[in-house]
């Protein structure tokens, strides 16, 4: 059995802070949207998948198995290969962060956005652990400034003295923009953490990361709609003479 806990707080989280390393030129780009990585690195997320549909543009992570992680062993594990000990029961954490450029095609605003994570874990024996924590900010590339919240949310899990238990879990987090901007920033920082004690397992693997952008039409204005069957009023009217002349 394993109770949910805040396993890692929040602010502690965010007291971690993350090493932006300088952004490399990578963008995307499909009929809807336009997305250029401004900051930040993507990491163990790996190149993503770009699929459009008639709501907007999505970005799929598949990182490589075993290589977004947040591994644990109590030093009375024993490592397989080597068969010595292994680990010294402290925390281990993979962190990701980057910043994301979207701007949207002609005619087009953007209305949300939203970025899923999903994966495994695995908690063996008394006082482990395991953490994920997911964030999404968005903001207004003139001006810098934050667009409603940010966006946050924590999976916990813990281990029991009576075995091993594991299972899938999710995290998703996502920002409405009843504004409509035509650009924006969006920022994401994912941290996974394990940590067991002695004679103790934790893991916890990230095999999805899945940004959606949604993005709309914008209307016209009613003035167009009238201009418009005024037209087509005017040339019916044409026809008609002509046909009577």
């Amino acid at each position: 059995m394993f109770k949910l806990k805040t396993f890692i707080p929040p602010l502690a989280v965010l007291s971690l802070g993350l090493a932006w390393a300088p952004a490399h030129a990578q963008s995307w780009s499909s009929e809807l949207a336009d997305i250029t990585l401004v900051e930040g690195d993507l990491g163990a997320l790996g190149e993503p998948v770009v699929i459009t549909d008639d709501t907007g543009v999505n970005l799929n992570f598949r990182p490589d198995p075993l290589t977004f992680q947040a591994l644990s062993m109590g030093s009375g594990q024993v490592d397989n290969g080597t068969n010595g000990p292994i680990g010294t029961g402290q925390v281990d954490a993979e962190t990701v962060g980057f910043t994301l450029k979207v701007t949207a095609a002609p005619n087009h605003f953007i209305t949300g956005v939203t970025w899923s994570n999903e994966g495994v874990y695995q908690v063996t024996g008394e006082g482990t652990g395991v953490s994920a924590f997911a964030s999404l900010r968005v903001a207004d590339p003139e001006t810098l400034q934050t667009i409603g919240d940010t966006q946050a949310e924590t999976f916990s899990a813990f281990g029991a003295n009576d075995g091993t238990d594991g299972s899938p879990w999710d995290l998703t987090v996502s920002q409405s923009l009843a504004s409509g901007p035509l650009e924006i920033d969006l920022t994401v920082k994912d941290i996974l953490a394990a940590f067991a004690p002695e004679n103790g397992f934790a893991w916890i693997e990230k095999d999805f990361g899945g940004l959606s952008v949604d993005v709309a039409l914008i209307p016209l204005p009613a003035s167009v709609w009238l201009l418009g069957t005024a037209l087509s009023a005017l040339i019916t009217i044409g026809r008609r003479r002509q046909a009577t002349a």
